[in-house]
């Protein structure tokens, strides 16, 4: 009798799954199996169209200095000196502070510094990033600041045994 039962319950739920499959609906033991199956599946990710901008883009690639390179190596590429040393200046751009942050990164990273220190940070319209790098022997400290609904980013920078 209990053998009898374990099989029509198993027939009942073979024809169910039959059926269910037939009217295009999915059996209850198969749907966690499809969820992950679409889960693994690649998904298709936008690309996004470069636009062509108004100011020009600064070069990205970075500079490797000798040991008596100076300040004018560490000048933003259309940017307005306001101030400056053999071994600091002062600059103000119109330039999106992330591309002049990245110029800056660029630079460090390519004197081979082996201690780097990128800071970024963002709250409202203001931005202070503070970005410095060392070997052993020379010392690159560059800050770049935005003051909310300013339009103009500010960058200090100051060279060590340069």
């Amino acid at each position: 009798m209990k053998l009898g039962a374990l099989f029509v319950a198993t027939l009942l739920v073979v024809i169910g799954a039959v059926a269910a499959r037939l009217n295009g609906q999915e059996p209850m033991g198969e749907t966690l199996s499809s969820e992950v199956e679409q889960e693994e599946s690649p998904s298709e990710t936008p690309t996004q169209i470069p636009t062509p901008s108004d100011t020009a883009t600064p070069t990205s690639q970075p500079t490797i200095l000798a040991p008596s390179g100076n300040i004018s190596t560490f000048i933003y590429p259309g940017a307005r000196v306001i101030t400056t040393t053999s071994t600091s200046a002062t600059l103000e751009s119109g330039e999106n502070p992330d591309k002049i942050t990245d110029w800056y990164k660029d630079k460090i990273v390519g004197l081979g510094m082996n201690v780097k220190s990128f800071v970024t940070t963002k709250a409202n319209d203001r931005v202070l990033n503070k970005l410095a790098g060392a070997d052993g022997k020379r010392e690159i400290n560059v800050e770049i600041s935005k003051d909310e609904g300013s339009i103009l980013v500010i960058v200090s920078i100051k060279l060590a045994n340069f």
